[in-house]
């Protein structure tokens, strides 16, 4: 026990092992029967949040008690770690996800990439990560996507095997709050990165879609290599392609052009993956920040495709879009990231070339800062024009009252009851009207009149006919 005065840091629990008695008991149904189908339904539907889950209910989850790593955490909890309850609640839920993808590359001691098979399952992802070697190979990267909150038994398989920090599975499903202090939250050996995205599935050009990006990197116990574990929690396809934000090949009538590319939508995953191609596995290995500095560029161009499709609505309709307001926020949250140079936490590399992918990061968000900015002003200046012109609107409506009913009352004053309909008496009460007319004339005529001298003495131009009316009118 360690008492609330010490100042000491309290001794880390030791993660436990994942056998394969533990693995193969996940596969047994529950009481050895399966689930109703009426329960697995009520359990989807509940699930149904703002985007459709893929997550269906896996009937054979812990049918023996917690698994080891999800005991681990559910036992940390026990012990005060209440900033990990989330995750323990998370890992209490029968559920898989039937669209999981788990790319996994590694760069070998000889410094060339290699790209495995994708694991699209548990169970294959549990034998991967048993049996396969890390012999040969320097890095390895796992790069998990899948629909909205990752699953139970994913965080199960990743964090048994590899041993990962649980608040990296925390952090994934319910963000950073309150989950660690800033500073050790910027030096933590994971961080995560927020994307802000066109949303096609909706009518609105401005609506976007926000997904979170997580990123472990853990150093070999033996030697200069490195694991990263990267948890993409969408299925989004976009129209980006990476080439769009790497520097095309310079022109060499002797060498041939890249071929052409399939024009068709891309996971995030998929595009993370084809642009890691165009790295340098030797800066990779010597830099984590390196390595996902691409995850970087994408967010950057979806950020300035997000601002321009604003600024693009704004200006159509001459106006304010419907569109949030987060953005500058957020983007300055991710220029932090790219500032600490992912974490502080991971291994650096003072080389020309991953001091210069920082150093054009930093740029980027820079101008892209700017640009938020100088959007939002810009949103400022045409919401007070419009609430001027609002302002303008109901004068005018209130002269235009006014013009009417000032000399009405103007009239009714001078008639009094002296007219003929009711004391016998002239004058005739349509003379009431026709001076009611004549009076509005004069005063519409005296207000166009002041008006063309007011425009042609400030703006030294002489106004139109249905300009001075129209300011007389009040229109």
């Amino acid at each position: 026990m360690v008492s609330p005065d010490d100042d000491s840091e309290p001794p880390s629990p030791q993660l436990p092992q994942r056998t394969a008695t533990d693995r193969s008991s996940a596969d047994t149904p529950r009481n050895g029967q399966p689930e109703p189908k009426d329960r697995k339904k009520s359990l989807r539907n509940k699930r149904q949040g703002t985007h459709k889950s893929a997550l269906q209910w896996a009937a054979g989850w812990e049918t023996k008690g917690r698994a080891p790593y999800h005991d681990y955490i559910h036992k940390l909890v026990e012990a005060g770690w209440d900033n990990l309850r989330d995750v323990d609640e998370h890992m209490k839920q029968n559920s898989e996800d039937k669209d999981l993808v788990v790319s996994v590359v590694d760069i070998l001691d000889t410094f060339e990439m290699k790209r495995r098979i994708d694991i699209r399952d548990v169970p294959a992802l549990d034998t991967f990560l048993a049996n396969e070697s890390r012999e040969g190979v320097k890095v390895r990267l796992y790069m998990a996507e899948q629909r909205g909150k990752l699953s139970s038994a994913v965080m199960e398989s990743l964090g048994a095997n590899l041993k990962l920090d649980p608040r990296f599975f925390q952090w994934n499903i319910m963000g950073s709050n309150n989950l660690m202090s800033p500073a050790d939250r910027h030096r933590a050996p994971f961080t995560s990165i927020g994307f802000t995205v066109l949303d096609p599935s909706t009518a609105k050009v401005t609506d976007t879609f926000f997904f979170r990006t997580t990123i472990y990197i853990q150093p070999d116990e033996v030697g200069a290599g490195w694991t990263g574990v990267i948890l993409f929690n969408s299925h989004l396809k976009t129209d980006i392609f990476i080439n769009a934000v790497v520097t095309p090949p310079p022109f060499n009538p002797l060498v041939s052009v890249p071929p052409p590319v399939e024009r068709r939508p891309h996971t995030f995953r998929e595009l993370y993956l084809s642009g890691l191609f165009f790295l340098k596995p030797e800066e990779m290995v010597e830099s984590p920040f390196y390595t996902i500095h691409m995850l970087f560029r994408l967010s950057r161009r979806c950020w300035s495709d997000v601002i321009t499709a604003i600024r693009e609505q704004d200006t159509r309709i001459n106006g304010i879009s419907e569109a949030s307001v987060n953005h500058v926020e957020d983007i300055r949250r991710t220029f932090d990231i790219v500032k600490r140079g992912g974490s502080l936490g991971w291994q650096k590399c003072s080389s020309p070339e991953v001091l210069e992918v920082g150093e054009k990061l930093e740029e980027d968000f820079t101008h892209l800062l700017k640009q938020a900015d100088f959007l939002w002003d810009s949103r400022e200046k045409r919401a007070q024009v419009a609430r001027r012109k609002a302002e303008a609107r109901w004068n005018a409506l209130t002269n235009a009252f006014t013009f009417v009913f000032v000399p009405i009352t103007v009239i009714s004053g001078i008639y009094g009851m002296n007219v003929y309909e009711i004391n016998g008496s002239p004058p005739d009460i349509w003379q009431f009207f026709v001076a009611t007319a004549i009076m509005d004339t004069i005063i519409v005529l005296a207000l166009a009149l002041a008006n063309f001298a007011h425009v042609a003495r400030r703006q030294k131009r002489r106004p139109g006919i249905k300009e001075i009316f129209s300011f007389a009118v009040g229109s």
